[in-house]
């Protein structure tokens, strides 16, 4: 059998043919309005992502509940989504196979976004700059709204034109919460043994394969942990039993941010090989037939055409080149360059503000590039870090709060429309931002 190219289609299990092995990979963008619906900024982003080269795109973290956002800018999909502004947004990236990265950020939720996060169960808030307040578990009842929430956002998602869903299960979001015993210490169904911490995750993507069109695209996004290969790999194998079309192996979380190439320290991680998480990806795809797709730490032709060829991976996924240049991916894929260059600068100062906003600076810097995408700007490659890292904390935490009050009356006016199966149309959406109730009641569930 010969090696896997690069420039070489992928069929999916579910049908879905990639024109090649690259991807552009997430990342986090917040340039939805406070409505939290798709705009013009994402026809403009994802129409010159189409038109990069990659053969398959990922969004940038979706939520399924608007209570609950990982930014305050994020795109929410619920009842109350604007359904036309969907559709615009998937014509937008037609050009290109799209999945909607679909997400709850659990703990990782802001004060500012959400004074009352939530996770699998009790423990002590997020360590960054007191950001985040201590997070309580969620009830039985909970995880079944959360469930159903992944799931008819997934629905909406195929409705509106896209080619399928990436259910968000890393980084330190919600799902990957369930699945990490050091926050995951429940007694009942959904905590102990893997199979247990993995329930709520294998329920979602069973029930996403049950009720989108068996040539619907469903992925899986998955954490690389130290010590940690065994599990992921038995992990893929209960993945794709429920009907997984992708795996995506990255790593990481906001004490830790190792997808941005830290440690938990703030400093530069050092590894054997470009990405650090090679070593768990090629666990996976020992064990398993669904394809898998490494993310993360990539910059050299040679390192890529190594982990297609041994096996390693059957694509790759790159976020922080593309998201400066999209045009790149094409480049790379032809071998008109063989080097995808980070230009973001690196935060100077103390090892505490390396740990407290290193994060922040890197995300914050190439959120700022995609911002100029979507608005049809050049690169800002003389951004500092600092400002980066201010942009993205303080900037959030006043759009947060500014849009808090509205967000939770929507937020209540969906989760009625819901029970009713009613979708929300326009002149209803006017009517919510008009809603009663009291929102600190809201904010506390």
């Amino acid at each position: 059998m010969s090696a896997i190219r690069l420039d070489e289609p992928l069929e999916l299990p579910c049908g879905l043919v990639l024109q090649n092995r690259l991807c552009r990979a997430a990342m986090t963008e917040a340039i939805a309005g406070r409505r939290n619906d798709p705009n013009e900024s994402h026809m403009r982003l994802y129409g010159e992502n189409a038109r990069g080269g990659a053969g398959l795109i990922l969004t940038g973290n979706a939520m399924v509940d608007r209570r609950h956002l990982e930014r305050a800018r994020n795109v929410v999909i619920d009842a109350a989504t604007d359904v036309l502004a969907m559709r615009r947004w998937a014509q937008s990236a037609a050009d290109t196979p799209t999945l909607v990265q679909l997400s709850h950020p659990g703990r990782q939720a802001n004060r500012f976004v959400q004074p009352h996060p939530v996770a699998p169960s009790d423990g002590p808030a997020v360590p960054l700059a007191g950001f985040f307040a201590r997070p309580r578990a969620l009830t039985l009842a909970e995880i079944e709204e959360v469930r159903e929430s992944f799931i008819e956002a997934g629905e909406r998602v195929l409705t509106a034109g896209f080619a399928g869903v990436e259910v968000h299960g890393a980084h330190g979001y919600l799902l990957d919460s369930f699945l990490d015993p050091a926050h995951n210490r429940r007694t009942d169904a959904y905590g102990g043994s893997l199979e247990n911490r993995a329930r709520l995750l294998l329920e979602i993507v069973g029930g996403l394969r049950s009720a989108l069109p068996p040539q619907a695209a469903i992925a899986v996004k998955l954490d690389s942990r130290e010590g940690g290969d065994a599990e992921l790999a038995q992990l893929s194998l209960l993945l794709e039993q429920a009907g997984a079309d992708l795996l995506e192996i990255s790593g990481g979380n906001y004490e830790s941010p190792a997808m941005l190439g830290f440690n938990a320290a703030g400093a530069q991680i050092e590894s054997e090989h470009e990405s650090p998480f090679w070593n768990s990806a090629a666990a996976v795809s020992a064990v398993t037939a669904v394809p898998v797709m490494l993310t993360g730490g990539f910059r050299t032709r040679a390192e890529v055409d190594r982990a297609l060829a041994g096996g390693v991976c059957e694509m790759v996924g790159v976020a922080r080149p593309l998201a400066v240049r999209p045009a790149l991916a094409g480049q790379f894929i032809r071998g008109e360059i063989d080097v995808l260059e980070r230009p973001a600068p690196r935060l100077g100062g103390s090892a505490l503000m390396k740990r407290q906003l290193g994060a922040a600076a890197g995300s914050g810097w190439h959120r700022i590039q995609l911002v100029r995408t979507a608005a049809g700007k050049p690169p800002l490659m003389g951004l500092p870090a600092l400002a980066a890292a201010l942009d993205y904390t303080m900037l959030d935490a006043a759009q947060a709060l500014f849009a808090r009050r509205s967000r939770m009356k929507l937020a209540r006016q969906a989760r009625r429309l819901r029970t009713l199966s009613v979708p929300l149309g326009l002149g209803d959406v006017q009517h919510a931002r008009n809603g009663n109730g009291s929102h600190r009641e809201e904010e506390a569930r």
